[in-house]
């Protein structure tokens, strides 16, 4: 066992690819900190990468990727406390895909309760961790972060040129640097495949499988598709209670994110005509599953990613005229045109804490 353990474990932090700034600083300002720091986001958006540039910048760093199949039969608490005993002096012990090992939360809590000076990063693909019990095991001894696909500035960055590229085949880092546009589409079908296999096939027992993936497929390539699971289900032929789950196991998996109506009234938000609309986390996914995507639909969607990596309460309202977002007290419109402001009006009229309008076409985006 120990042999296996100093094969998998990384101590040497050589090359940690293009530094993702924005979130090795912030990651950087917890580590003195005793809480247990949480990285989640979807697959391929980065997050090993992450791991490893802010563990670079450590003397008593380790790095074990349990996803590595190496380890598939050792998959328990045991090989967590192998490891800390191999390597006793390291005091940063960085833990990617943690989700692999069952009751790996009350480890870390027993770990973090009785102080033990260790401080753990840990990664997992899925808001959830695959667990529900993180929530509550961890409550108060963890501060989370969310890794998303590239933004538009690191899309530059990392050698991405212009916004009809970005548009097309989104951020996910490896697709930005990668320049053949055929492997691009390759590469993104696969990532498709492997989040569904991988981070939500492999946890829930779906069955048939086509039809999940019919249904996937379906809501990304019509990103910012408005519907609700009712209709869902009527459009695919499926039961509405395992349309609902679907869209919650995609959300799960960062696949997709809801944006519901926006309204003061609980009530008025879960009327049958105020359905959500559902966006796909990166816009390649979208272009590798649609024969012809929308090219407004692709703007829409972009700016719905930057809105969400800012802050995940995020709506959409819809009086005479609809008002595409609604964040705090700020309201957005997006168009590759012209922007109808009539709607900004009503909205207004209704909601007196919005305190700003925005409009944002392909000339001011950024």
């Amino acid at each position: 066992m120990n042999e296996l353990i100093r094969t998998v474990v990384i101590s040497n932090f050589k090359d940690v690819g293009i530094l993702r700034e924005k979130y090795v600083n912030e990651i950087e300002k917890w580590l003195l900190r005793p809480e247990i720091i949480i990285i989640k986001g979807v697959r391929r958006s980065g997050k090993s990468t992450i791991l490893k540039q802010v563990a670079s910048k450590l003397k008593k760093a380790i790095y074990v990727n349990f996803d590595d199949y190496r380890l598939l039969q050792h998959l328990n608490i045991d090989l967590l406390d192998e490891i800390l005993r191999e390597y006793p002096e390291s005091e940063y012990f960085f833990f990617d895909e943690i989700q692999k090992i069952p009751h790996f939360e009350s480890w870390l809590r027993t770990h973090y309760d009785i102080k033990t000076h260790k401080k753990f990063i840990i990664s997992g693909s899925n808001i959830s961790m695959l667990s529900p019990k993180l929530g509550t095991v961890l409550t108060g001894r963890n501060i989370t972060f969310e890794i998303f696909p590239l933004d538009y500035d690191e899309f530059k960055t990392f050698g991405g040129t212009t916004l009809e590229q970005y548009m097309l085949f989104g951020g996910f880092p490896e697709i930005v640097l990668e320049e053949n546009e055929e492997k691009r589409l390759q590469l993104l079908a696969q990532y498709f495949n492997d989040i569904l296999l991988r981070d939500i096939l492999e946890k829930h027992d779906i069955s048939p499988i086509q039809q999940f993936k019919a249904v996937a497929q379906y809501i990304i390539a019509n990103t910012g598709l408005k519907i609700s699971a009712n209709k869902l289900a009527k459009e695919l032929g499926i039961n509405s209670r395992t349309a609902e789950n679907y869209l919650s196991h995609m959300i799960d998996a960062y696949l997709i994110f809801e944006v519901p109506f926006f309204s003061n009234s609980t009530k008025t938000k879960y009327l049958a005509g105020r359905a959500s609309k559902y966006y796909c986390i990166d816009n390649g996914l979208t272009n590798a599953l649609s024969a012809k995507p929308n090219k407004g639909h692709l703007f829409e969607t972009i700016v719905a990613q930057m809105l969400r990596r800012k802050n995940p309460e995020l709506y959409y309202w819809a009086g005479k005229k609809e008002v595409d977002f609604i964040q705090k007290q700020e309201a957005y419109q997006v168009s590759i045109t012209t922007i109808d402001q009539e709607a900004f009006t009503e909205l207004k009229k209704q909601f007196r804490h919005i305190k700003e309008t925005h409009t944002i076409t392909p000339k001011n985006f950024k």
